[in-house]
């Protein structure tokens, strides 16, 4: 499958999903949260933070949304442990974009991308209201602070609405 030039920016980029799916829409672009918990971190997910099985973690579902279009969904993990109390305060009450709530608490931090793909809506079918083989493209990143993961997150971008 050939990627527009748009697809290739949203699986490659290292800034704010937030700013460009406002940019692109030319709409505001809202965090609406599916589900969010505090869970403990299996092997994988432990691997993956660089923590150790079973410490808590923040997992959070949101969808990012202009308008009625859903553009992106998201599944993010947090280690609790790395969190200032107020940024922690910040991203459990949801629905603010993770980038706003890092501006808001001045962290410098990078963006590692650890892999993207396209594969089918699958499961997504009812997230972005397409049809099961549709593309979309994944992607997953590492927010690194202070040498350390911050936050984990993979996204899905439905190709037919870039």
């Amino acid at each position: 499958m050939e990627l527009k030039p748009i697809h290739r920016i949203l699986a490659t980029t290292d800034g704010s999903i937030t700013a460009i799916l406002e940019a692109i829409s030319g709409r505001e672009v809202r965090v609406e949260t599916v589900e969010q918990r505090v869970v403990k971190a299996n092997k994988d997910i432990a691997e993956i933070l660089g923590i150790d099985e079973g410490e808590e973690v923040n997992y959070r579902v949101v969808n990012l949304i202009a308008g009625s279009d859903v553009l992106a969904h998201a599944v993010s993990y947090t280690p609790l442990k790395r969190l200032r109390p107020e940024f922690r305060e910040d991203l459990m009450k949801a629905d603010i974009p993770i980038g706003k709530i890092m501006r808001k608490h001045r962290i410098e931090a990078r963006r590692e991308i650890n892999w993207w793909k396209v594969e089918k809506a699958g499961k997504l079918t009812e997230v972005f209201g397409t049809g099961e083989d549709e593309p979309v493209l994944v992607r997953n990143y590492s927010i690194i602070h202070g040498g350390e993961v911050l936050i984990n997150i993979t996204e899905y971008f439905p190709l037919s609405k870039f």
